[in-house]
Protein backbone atom coordinates (compact mmCIF):
# COMPACT_ATOMS: atom_id res chain seq x y z
CA UNK A 1 0.00 0.00 0.00
CA UNK A 2 1.37 3.40 -0.92
CA UNK A 3 2.01 5.94 1.78
CA UNK A 4 -0.39 8.78 2.36
CA UNK A 5 0.72 12.39 1.98
CA UNK A 6 1.59 14.73 4.81
CA UNK A 7 -1.68 16.54 4.29
CA UNK A 8 -3.67 13.51 5.38
CA UNK A 9 -5.11 13.24 8.87
CA UNK A 10 -3.27 11.14 11.44
CA UNK A 11 -5.89 8.40 11.36
CA UNK A 12 -5.43 8.09 7.58
CA UNK A 13 -1.67 7.68 7.98
CA UNK A 14 -1.78 5.12 10.77
CA UNK A 15 -1.06 1.44 10.28
CA UNK A 16 1.36 -0.69 8.26
CA UNK A 17 2.60 0.38 4.86
CA UNK A 18 4.66 -1.67 2.41
CA UNK A 19 6.36 0.57 -0.12
CA UNK A 20 9.27 0.78 -2.55
CA UNK A 21 11.83 3.41 -3.38
CA UNK A 22 13.75 3.73 -6.63
CA UNK A 23 17.27 4.75 -5.74
CA UNK A 24 20.73 4.38 -7.30
CA UNK A 25 19.40 2.15 -10.08
CA UNK A 26 17.75 -0.27 -7.66
CA UNK A 27 14.21 -0.79 -6.40
CA UNK A 28 14.41 -0.88 -2.60
CA UNK A 29 11.57 -2.10 -0.42
CA UNK A 30 10.61 -1.24 3.14
CA UNK A 31 7.83 -1.53 5.70
CA UNK A 32 6.65 1.46 7.71
CA UNK A 33 4.46 1.46 10.80
CA UNK A 34 2.73 4.73 11.70
CA UNK A 35 1.18 5.01 15.19
CA UNK A 36 -2.54 5.63 15.45
CA UNK A 37 -2.07 8.60 17.74
CA UNK A 38 0.27 11.31 16.53
CA UNK A 39 1.18 14.68 17.94
CA UNK A 40 2.93 16.69 15.28
CA UNK A 41 6.28 15.60 13.84
CA UNK A 42 7.19 12.08 14.94
CA UNK A 43 10.51 10.43 15.84
CA UNK A 44 11.70 7.71 13.45
CA UNK A 45 13.39 4.42 14.37
CA UNK A 46 15.22 2.61 11.54
CA UNK A 47 15.26 -1.13 12.29
CA UNK A 48 17.83 -3.13 10.30
CA UNK A 49 17.52 -6.91 9.97
CA UNK A 50 20.47 -9.30 10.11
CA UNK A 51 22.00 -11.15 7.15
CA UNK A 52 19.74 -13.90 5.92
CA UNK A 53 16.59 -12.22 7.22
CA UNK A 54 14.28 -9.55 5.79
CA UNK A 55 12.16 -6.60 6.89
CA UNK A 56 8.93 -8.51 7.48
CA UNK A 57 10.57 -11.33 9.44
CA UNK A 58 12.55 -8.90 11.59
CA UNK A 59 9.50 -6.77 12.30
CA UNK A 60 7.72 -9.88 13.55
CA UNK A 61 10.70 -11.06 15.58
CA UNK A 62 11.43 -7.77 17.38
CA UNK A 63 7.85 -6.48 17.85
CA UNK A 64 9.35 -3.04 17.32
CA UNK A 65 6.32 -1.56 15.58
CA UNK A 66 4.03 -1.93 18.57
CA UNK A 67 6.64 -0.76 21.06
CA UNK A 68 7.42 2.30 18.93
CA UNK A 69 3.76 3.12 18.40
CA UNK A 70 3.16 3.21 22.15
CA UNK A 71 5.76 5.98 22.31
CA UNK A 72 4.39 7.87 19.31
CA UNK A 73 7.35 6.83 17.14
CA UNK A 74 7.49 5.78 13.52
CA UNK A 75 9.25 2.47 12.84
CA UNK A 76 10.67 1.66 9.41
CA UNK A 77 12.01 -1.76 8.46
CA UNK A 78 14.09 -1.52 5.26
CA UNK A 79 15.06 -4.54 3.18
CA UNK A 80 18.69 -5.27 2.34
CA UNK A 81 19.89 -6.71 -0.96
CA UNK A 82 18.49 -10.12 -1.80
CA UNK A 83 20.98 -12.98 -1.62
CA UNK A 84 18.32 -15.61 -2.27
CA UNK A 85 14.53 -15.53 -1.94
CA UNK A 86 13.59 -14.22 1.50
CA UNK A 87 17.21 -13.74 2.57
CA UNK A 88 18.79 -10.30 2.41
CA UNK A 89 21.92 -8.55 3.61
CA UNK A 90 23.56 -5.14 4.04
CA UNK A 91 26.87 -3.86 2.79
CA UNK A 92 28.87 -3.48 5.99
CA UNK A 93 31.99 -3.63 3.79
CA UNK A 94 33.56 -6.67 5.46
CA UNK A 95 30.17 -8.40 5.75
CA UNK A 96 27.79 -9.76 4.39
CA UNK A 97 26.34 -11.60 1.39
CA UNK A 98 25.12 -9.87 -1.77
CA UNK A 99 25.07 -6.45 -0.10
CA UNK A 100 28.84 -6.51 0.43
CA UNK A 101 29.63 -8.49 -2.73
CA UNK A 102 27.79 -5.98 -4.93
CA UNK A 103 29.18 -3.00 -2.95
CA UNK A 104 25.68 -1.57 -2.49
CA UNK A 105 25.60 1.96 -1.09
CA UNK A 106 23.33 1.17 1.86
CA UNK A 107 24.33 4.30 3.78
CA UNK A 108 23.17 6.35 0.81
CA UNK A 109 19.97 4.28 0.62
CA UNK A 110 19.10 4.92 4.28
CA UNK A 111 19.72 8.66 3.83
CA UNK A 112 17.47 8.63 0.76
CA UNK A 113 14.82 6.65 2.66
CA UNK A 114 14.78 9.28 5.42
CA UNK A 115 14.27 12.02 2.82
CA UNK A 116 11.53 9.98 1.16
CA UNK A 117 9.67 9.41 4.42
CA UNK A 118 9.96 13.10 5.34
CA UNK A 119 7.95 13.87 2.19
CA UNK A 120 5.24 11.40 3.17
CA UNK A 121 4.75 11.68 6.94
CA UNK A 122 5.37 14.33 9.64
CA UNK A 123 8.97 13.48 10.60
CA UNK A 124 11.04 15.03 13.39
CA UNK A 125 14.54 15.09 11.90
CA UNK A 126 16.12 15.80 15.29
CA UNK A 127 14.91 12.41 16.57
CA UNK A 128 16.00 9.78 14.04
CA UNK A 129 17.53 6.58 15.41
CA UNK A 130 18.95 3.32 14.09
CA UNK A 131 19.16 -0.14 15.55
CA UNK A 132 19.92 -3.50 14.02
CA UNK A 133 20.85 -7.10 14.57
CA UNK A 134 24.26 -8.51 13.55
CA UNK A 135 24.86 -7.36 9.94
CA UNK A 136 22.14 -4.71 10.49
CA UNK A 137 23.85 -3.60 13.70
CA UNK A 138 27.12 -3.29 11.79
CA UNK A 139 25.37 -0.95 9.34
CA UNK A 140 23.97 1.11 12.22
CA UNK A 141 27.54 1.63 13.48
CA UNK A 142 28.61 2.71 10.03
CA UNK A 143 25.62 5.01 9.58
CA UNK A 144 26.45 6.81 12.82
CA UNK A 145 30.09 7.19 11.81
CA UNK A 146 29.43 8.30 8.22
CA UNK A 147 26.26 10.38 8.78
CA UNK A 148 26.19 11.62 12.40
CA UNK A 149 24.21 14.58 11.07
CA UNK A 150 21.25 12.25 10.51
CA UNK A 151 21.09 10.19 13.69
CA UNK A 152 20.36 11.13 17.30
CA UNK A 153 21.46 7.72 18.68
CA UNK A 154 22.11 4.10 17.68
CA UNK A 155 21.67 0.71 19.35
CA UNK A 156 23.55 -2.16 17.66
CA UNK A 157 22.74 -5.71 18.82
CA UNK A 158 25.21 -8.59 18.38
CA UNK A 159 27.29 -6.47 16.01
CA UNK A 160 30.83 -5.13 15.59
CA UNK A 161 32.44 -1.90 14.39
CA UNK A 162 34.84 -3.65 12.01
CA UNK A 163 36.82 -6.70 11.04
CA UNK A 164 38.17 -8.56 8.04
CA UNK A 165 36.21 -9.93 5.10
CA UNK A 166 36.34 -13.53 3.92
CA UNK A 167 39.10 -12.35 1.55
CA UNK A 168 41.11 -10.90 4.41
CA UNK A 169 40.41 -7.23 3.64
CA UNK A 170 40.42 -5.08 6.79
CA UNK A 171 37.67 -2.55 7.55
CA UNK A 172 37.21 -0.23 10.53
CA UNK A 173 34.73 2.63 10.77
CA UNK A 174 36.11 6.17 10.56
CA UNK A 175 35.50 8.40 13.56
CA UNK A 176 32.70 10.95 13.01
CA UNK A 177 33.15 14.66 13.63
CA UNK A 178 30.58 14.80 16.43
CA UNK A 179 29.40 12.60 19.33
CA UNK A 180 26.67 10.01 18.89
CA UNK A 181 24.92 8.29 21.84
CA UNK A 182 25.43 4.52 21.59
CA UNK A 183 23.72 1.62 23.36
CA UNK A 184 25.35 -1.75 22.69
CA UNK A 185 23.57 -5.03 23.49
CA UNK A 186 25.68 -8.16 23.14
CA UNK A 187 25.59 -11.72 24.45
CA UNK A 188 28.80 -12.98 26.00
CA UNK A 189 28.15 -16.45 24.50
CA UNK A 190 27.62 -15.19 20.93
CA UNK A 191 29.24 -17.88 18.72
CA UNK A 192 29.16 -15.84 15.48
CA UNK A 193 30.10 -12.26 16.41
CA UNK A 194 32.37 -13.16 19.30
CA UNK A 195 32.18 -10.89 22.36
CA UNK A 196 35.98 -10.78 22.55
CA UNK A 197 36.45 -10.64 18.79
CA UNK A 198 38.14 -13.05 16.42
CA UNK A 199 37.06 -15.72 13.95
CA UNK A 200 33.96 -17.80 14.56
CA UNK A 201 34.47 -21.55 14.44
CA UNK A 202 30.98 -21.80 12.92
CA UNK A 203 31.97 -19.93 9.75
CA UNK A 204 33.89 -21.57 6.91
CA UNK A 205 35.95 -18.47 6.15
CA UNK A 206 39.26 -18.58 8.08
CA UNK A 207 40.19 -15.00 7.12
CA UNK A 208 36.83 -13.59 8.28
CA UNK A 209 37.00 -11.98 11.73
CA UNK A 210 35.24 -9.40 13.90
CA UNK A 211 36.55 -6.75 16.27
CA UNK A 212 35.62 -7.09 19.95
CA UNK A 213 32.92 -5.33 21.94
CA UNK A 214 35.76 -3.66 23.86
CA UNK A 215 36.95 -2.11 20.58
CA UNK A 216 33.52 -0.57 20.00
CA UNK A 217 33.44 0.80 23.55
CA UNK A 218 36.89 2.31 23.17
CA UNK A 219 36.04 3.81 19.79
CA UNK A 220 32.75 5.44 20.83
CA UNK A 221 33.85 6.57 24.29
CA UNK A 222 36.72 8.39 22.57
CA UNK A 223 34.46 9.89 19.89
CA UNK A 224 31.97 11.00 22.55
CA UNK A 225 34.68 12.44 24.80
CA UNK A 226 33.66 10.37 27.82
CA UNK A 227 35.59 9.89 31.05
CA UNK A 228 38.09 7.04 30.57
CA UNK A 229 36.84 4.70 33.30
CA UNK A 230 33.36 3.20 32.87
CA UNK A 231 30.90 2.63 35.68
CA UNK A 232 29.84 -0.99 36.18
CA UNK A 233 26.63 -2.38 37.62
CA UNK A 234 24.80 -5.71 37.62
CA UNK A 235 21.09 -4.91 37.21
CA UNK A 236 20.21 -8.62 37.16
CA UNK A 237 22.88 -10.64 39.03
CA UNK A 238 24.24 -13.48 36.94
CA UNK A 239 22.22 -12.41 33.92
CA UNK A 240 22.79 -8.78 32.93
CA UNK A 241 25.82 -6.52 33.31
CA UNK A 242 25.68 -2.77 32.58
CA UNK A 243 28.76 -0.75 31.72
CA UNK A 244 28.41 3.01 31.15
CA UNK A 245 30.95 5.73 30.43
CA UNK A 246 30.23 8.93 32.36
CA UNK A 247 30.72 12.59 31.50
CA UNK A 248 30.36 12.24 27.73
CA UNK A 249 30.23 15.49 25.80
CA UNK A 250 27.11 17.18 24.48
CA UNK A 251 24.78 14.87 26.41
CA UNK A 252 25.91 11.71 24.62
CA UNK A 253 26.23 8.29 26.27
CA UNK A 254 28.08 5.05 25.66
CA UNK A 255 26.41 2.08 27.34
CA UNK A 256 26.90 -1.69 27.11
CA UNK A 257 24.26 -4.17 28.21
CA UNK A 258 26.07 -7.50 28.41
CA UNK A 259 23.86 -10.59 28.56
CA UNK A 260 25.80 -13.33 30.36
CA UNK A 261 24.16 -16.27 28.59
CA UNK A 262 23.19 -14.35 25.45
CA UNK A 263 23.86 -15.93 22.05
CA UNK A 264 23.59 -14.61 18.50
CA UNK A 265 19.91 -13.72 18.54
CA UNK A 266 17.64 -10.78 19.23
CA UNK A 267 16.85 -10.82 22.99
CA UNK A 268 13.12 -11.45 23.15
CA UNK A 269 12.77 -12.24 26.86
CA UNK A 270 12.01 -9.30 29.20
CA UNK A 271 15.35 -9.23 31.04
CA UNK A 272 15.98 -5.47 31.18
CA UNK A 273 14.72 -3.78 34.38
CA UNK A 274 12.94 -0.50 33.68
CA UNK A 275 12.55 2.54 35.87
CA UNK A 276 8.94 1.48 36.42
CA UNK A 277 10.11 -1.72 38.11
CA UNK A 278 8.88 -3.84 35.20
CA UNK A 279 11.20 -6.06 33.18
CA UNK A 280 11.42 -4.85 29.58
CA UNK A 281 12.23 -6.44 26.23
CA UNK A 282 15.26 -5.38 24.21
CA UNK A 283 13.02 -3.35 21.90
CA UNK A 284 11.51 -1.44 24.83
CA UNK A 285 14.95 -0.88 26.39
CA UNK A 286 16.33 0.48 23.13
CA UNK A 287 13.39 2.81 22.63
CA UNK A 288 13.77 4.16 26.18
CA UNK A 289 17.41 4.93 25.39
CA UNK A 290 16.45 6.63 22.14
CA UNK A 291 13.75 8.73 23.80
CA UNK A 292 16.40 10.36 26.00
CA UNK A 293 18.33 11.76 23.03
CA UNK A 294 17.73 14.41 20.42
CA UNK A 295 20.14 15.74 17.79
CA UNK A 296 20.73 19.50 17.81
Amino acid sequence: MALATQGARAEELSGDHADRLQWDGRERSFLLHVPAKTNGAMPLVIVLHGAGSNAAAFAEETKFAGEAARRGMLAVFPDGTETEPGKRSWNAHFCCGAGAKEKVDDIGFIAALIDHLAEQVPLDRTRIYATGMSNGGMLSYQLAAARPDLLAAIAPVSATIGGTSRDGERFVVTAPDRPVPVLIIHGRQDPYVLFNGGTSALLSYPKRSNMAVADALSFWSTVDGCAPLPERAEPVPGTLMRLAYPECREGSEVVLLEIESGDHSWPTDPIFPGKDGVMHSASAEILSFFAAHRRD
